[in-house]
């Protein structure tokens, strides 16, 4: 269950917020919205025009903002637009960006590598200095998103020192992260998302995701839920716990906090007697976290530890690593599959890790700022050249799209899509869009798109923060023609689960639609 709780992202993210998103049957998609039927929607392209014009204008969205652009990638035809070169909050349809880039510039292949060191002396078993993990940025480590048991990785290295002859580390667990900056946020990050999986600090080495896997499991009404959370039920964490059990049957009541800058969590959530309630909630300092959790296993695996688990910041002078002896490593899944986990459910981690090894790999500016947030843009900015797009015109502020400051338009993202759609390495073009879900099948437009002509055929990235809903992909016509769009609804007033509503009217409309762009 470790799995369904961790990084729930945003379909959790909007049931906290009160907008959790509903399917739809077609029958409740369409109703509101076309005032024609479906046949003489499709027909012509200025039919569909006004279907989607209809749709926008809905009285609902009075206070809201669109920004729609929908070219044609067998003709480039513009079928429709609004607003295509203003600019929007892009909310998760900005890992389009992040992802189409990591994959251009990186390769379908690329994988990390986090190293053990060891650095001393070993005599009689025992290692006389510190263990050092190098990271490199990887934000698979320890997650078990790829079939791996989080532990598995830490155990097979003390597995590693065993088979060095080394039983006692008289020295310190050192964790490595200088990959990145030691910047752990987005610029405009909400204060509240830091507690969950879904804000989690970025760090060039990180375990788990960053997270410890809470569960609250009722005991008696009245009393106090039982918590559990693992790994091990570390005590890198501290917590208090204010929990309650409702009645049997009752409903689930969340609420989780941490301190800032601390690992002190209080736990007020309330569960029925015969519920749960699984969560992931992130830690402060991943890096300390990664060797404190690699601490425990040593010990509990029979190598004695004299030192602490410690952040190589906390130290001078930086690791030396031509004077250490390499002893283990572990090699991430290759980037097409971690870029599928990104795009497929929206995890925020993985979008800021790629981002950031961008800058770290590529970026050509002073060398303290390299594997920062503003060396990765600097780094993708070649990219979106390439694809038509004038970096000027955006403003990238993190990897992931949590942040509000955040800004692209339809264009750019249009044109992005476009450009991928048609990239001449047919590796890199086919990881971008096998990472997409697709309608009523996967990842979050799994409980969209239930039934209709865009089920099973548009391929999509969602994007949620408070009061910006956005979706932009791929969606063939009834032609057989294949679309590029881009539907970005900013500062609405109405539950989210409308906006889903009307922009799902919009791809129902085009995956129906079977008129030609020209005469």
């Amino acid at each position: 269950m470790r799995g369904l709780s961790l990084r729930k992202g945003e379909r959790e993210k909007e049931r906290r917020l009160g907008n959790q998103l509903r399917a739809l049957t077609l029958l409740v998609v369409l109703t509101p919205f076309l005032p024609f039927s479906p046949a003489q929607a499709q027909r012509t392209p200025e039919a569909l025009a006004r279907t989607i014009t209809n749709i926008l204008d809905d009285p609902d969205f009075a206070e809201a903002f669109w920004g729609v652009l929908i070219v044609n990638l067998d003709t480039e035809d513009t079928l429709y637009q609004r607003d295509p070169q203003k600019r929007f909050v892009p909310a998760s349809t900005q890992k389009l960006v992040t992802t189409a880039s990591a994959l251009v510039l990186l390769g379908p292949e690329f994988r990390y590598t986090t190293r053990l060191y060891t650095e001393g002396a070993v005599r009689e078993g025992a290692l006389l200095g510190d263990l050092v993990i190098q990271g490199a940025g990887d934000p698979t480590l320890g997650s078990d998103r790829f079939g791996e048991e989080p532990l598995a990785v830490f155990r097979a290295w003390a597995d590693s020192l065993r088979a060095a002859g080394i039983t006692r580390i008289a020295g310190d667990i050192v964790g490595d992260d200088n990959v990145f900056d030691d910047t752990p946020y987005g610029l405009g990050w909400a204060w509240d998302d830091f507690v969950y999986g879904y804000g989690a600090e970025t760090s060039g080495l990180t375990f788990q995701e960053g997270t410890i896997a809470m569960t609250v499991e009722g005991t008696r009404s009245g009393a106090r839920a039982r918590l559990v959370w693992d790994p091990l039920l570390t005590d890198y964490v501290t917590v208090e716990n204010d929990s309650r059990t409702r009645r049997a049957g009752a409903r689930v009541e969340e609420g989780y906090a941490r301190e800032l800058s601390t690992n002190h969590f209080t736990i007020t959530t309330e569960v029925p007697a015969n519920g749960a309630d699984e969560e992931a909630l992130a830690v402060h300092n991943p890096t300390r976290y990664t060797a404190h959790t690699l601490r425990l296993v040593l010990l509990a695996r029979g190598i004695v530890v004299e030192g602490r688990a410690v952040d190589a910041d906390d130290r001078l002078p930086p690791p030396r690593y031509d004077r250490m002896t390499s002893v283990a490593s572990h090699v991430s899944p290759p980037l097409a599959a971690i870029v599928e986990e990104t795009n497929q459910h929206s995890n925020n981690l993985y979008a800021e890790h790629l981002l950031r090894t961008l800058g770290a790999r590529f970026y050509q500016g002073r060398e303290e700022e390299r594997g920062s947030i503003e060396s990765g843009v600097e780094a993708l900015a070649p990219i979106l050249m390439e694809a038509g797009i004038d970096p000027e015109t955006l403003q990238l502020v993190d990897g992931s799209g949590l942040s509000f400051m955040n800004r692209l338009t339809p264009q750019a993202l249009v044109r992005l899509l476009t450009f991928m759609a048609r990239h001449s390495d047919s590796a890199v073009r086919e990881a971008f869009l096998a990472s997409l879900p697709i309608g009523g099948e996967s990842g979050t437009l799994a409980g969209r798109y239930r039934s209709g002509a865009a089920r099973s055929n548009v391929q999509a990235k969602t994007g949620y923060i408070n009061s910006a809903r956005t979706l932009a992909g791929y969606v063939t016509t009834a032609r057989g023609e294949r679309l590029a769009f881009a539907l970005l609804c900013n500062d609405y007033a109405v539950p989210t689960r409308r906006v889903n509503a009307a922009q799902d009217a919009v791809v129902e409309a085009l995956a129906r639609y079977a008129g030609r762009s020209r005469p």
